[in-house]
């Protein structure tokens, strides 16, 4: 029976017909960055990066591709190049301005549908043209892709920008409870900047945020990277003009959201944030003394909790819940939820945050 059972599985080889849909990879021209922009009549403009070498050193090839749709614009492509066409290595989406201005998500529509996508692609907002950004072709001698990569992944790693990618914005996508950011970047002349974080409001662009307030949002967001750094005024007219300024980097922190009254018309909400610090620039270097610590103390948390203030109202005056405010609302108040237009309500009602930190280190000197 044993070698029966052999002898068939053996002849079945000759039958099967084994993996028919493969893909060549000498055969394919792979995308390592793809850009965005509405043009004219609404049509899109799409320009991608494919990787090629010129006597063995790596160099970029660019085309562009226009159409109605994201697939017409790669249909185009397709029939511009030798070879296939093959986003399956994308590691970076940039969408220009006007793009984000409508909505995000049908111009992303097919990229979630194509099994071949890569997930973990960084997404990035263009204040401007993406096309623009992506023409530099080389900046600091690297290759435009890889240099967005590394841009995007050192940038993560500082708390100046979120954090994102296809894959994590997909659910927020169609959340109703909270929105999201993308990082913003901007061209100057041969620079390509890194440019704080770009608000949506649903699937559309609402407004943007500086690389600092950015910093202090994700702190009050609980998403505080490997480092943050800050800057906070704590003097008026010192000279130098520098020991107006403490420069810190944020150690352990924990912030928390609580909503104080969920009363259409009347809601409100808190957020709270503790934090330890350690002290990277203080020229009027008096830290040894501790009336001087719990003065700086002082003056840093209401620094701090003034500029929360202004970050939240930028959000709110984006209409952009970026805490999630209405998640919290569908959770623990279903009934209020069912009352209320959040889209109106959320604008004006009462945020209130409250920081407090605490000094705990002073870099190699006191």
């Amino acid at each position: 029976m044993k070698k029966a059972w052999i002898i068939v599985v053996a002849a079945s080889q000759l039958i099967l017909s084994g993996c028919w849909d493969q893909r060549i990879l000498k055969e394919s021209r792979l995308v390592f960055g793809t850009g965005m922009d509405l043009i004219e009549d609404d049509r899109l403009l799409v320009t991608s990066v494919i990787r090629d070498y010129s006597n063995n050193v790596p160099i970029n090839a660019i085309v562009t591709g226009e159409g109605r749709t994201f697939r017409e614009t790669r249909m185009d492509m397709d029939r511009k190049i030798a070879g296939r066409f093959d986003p399956s290595k994308n590691r970076v989406f940039l969408f220009g301005e006007k793009l984000v201005q409508k909505d995000l998500y049908s111009f992303l529509d097919v990229v979630y549908r194509d099994p071949d996508a890569s997930v973990s692609s960084k997404l990035a907002v263009v204040k401007g043209n993406a096309g623009d950004v992506l023409n530099a072709g080389r900046v600091q001698n690297v290759l435009i892709a890889e240099y967005l990569i590394k841009l995007i992944e050192s940038e993560e790693k500082e708390t100046t920008i979120p954090e994102q990618s296809l894959q994590t914005i997909c659910s927020v996508l169609f959340d109703d409870g909270k929105d999201f950011g993308l990082p913003a970047i901007k061209r100057e002349g041969d620079e390509i900047i890194l440019d704080g974080m770009a608000m949506f409001n649903r699937h559309t662009l609402a407004g943007y945020l500086s690389p600092d307030e950015t910093v202090l949002l994700q702190m009050l967001l609980n998403k505080k990277a490997k480092i943050a750094r800050y800057v906070s005024k704590i003097n008026e007219n010192q000279e130098p003009a520098n020991k107006n300024y403490i420069s810190y980097t944020f150690l352990k922190s924990k912030a928390k959201m609580k909503i104080l009254s969920a009363q259409p018309g009347r809601m409100r909400a808190e957020i709270t944030m503790k934090a330890e610090i350690n002290v990277a620039e203080y020229p009027q270097d008096t830290l040894t003394k501790e009336k001087t610590k719990k003065q700086l103390n002082r003056k840093i948390s209401k620094e701090l909790t003034e500029d929360a203030e202004r970050v939240i109202s930028k959000i709110q005056e984006a209409n952009s819940d970026l805490f999630g405010i209405a998640r919290e609302l569908m959770a623990y108040y279903p009934d209020r939820w069912d009352k209320v237009e959040w889209k109106k309500e959320y604008p004006s009602m009462e945020i209130v945050p409250k920081v407090e930190v605490e000094i705990t280190e002073y870099g190699v000197i006191n």
